[in-house]
């Protein structure tokens, strides 16, 4: 199948690269089939969760875990269900980021994760009980 992304204009994708979100993504509740790629060499810890249902919808995503030193997700059984979630192996954790043209500005959700059963190809993004978790982490401030 072929997609008219914003970003690398049209692109190729495998139905098998294709990972469903069943409720969508909040405010975005009626797209529910995303591919993830690579952004290039220059952003190795960056992808793009492109929507396939309207391919100028994107969101840039990393590892929150490679950011943010001792973070941890909590997943409810529901959630758990949903997802078909029976192993961590399985579970991809992702953190959507907003990276403005000021680099100091570039910050990170980690109140609210993207988790992906990589098995079943099923996502969710899920907000997190833990107050700590900030919904703006910004990457370049001290």
């Amino acid at each position: 199948m072929y997609i008219e992304t914003e970003y690398f204009g049209r692109i190729e994708i495998s139905d098998d690269d294709i990972m469903t979100f069943p409720e969508g993504i909040p405010g975005f509740e009626e797209l529910k089939r995303f591919t993830l790629l690579s952004i290039g060499e220059d952003f190795v810890n960056f992808f793009l969760l492109q929507s396939v249902d309207r391919p100028e919808i994107s969101f840039i995503v990393t590892d929150p875990f490679v950011i943010y030193n001792g973070y941890e997700v909590h997943i409810e059984d529901d959630d758990l269900e949903l997802l078909g979630i029976t192993s961590p192996d399985t579970v991809l954790t992702l953190a959507i980021a907003v990276i403005p043209e000021d680099p100091k500005d570039i910050r990170v959700n980690l109140k609210a994760p993207v988790i992906i059963n990589v098995d079943k190809k099923l996502g969710k993004q899920i907000l997190q009980q833990n107050e700590s978790l900030p919904i703006r982490y910004y990457l370049n401030r001290s």
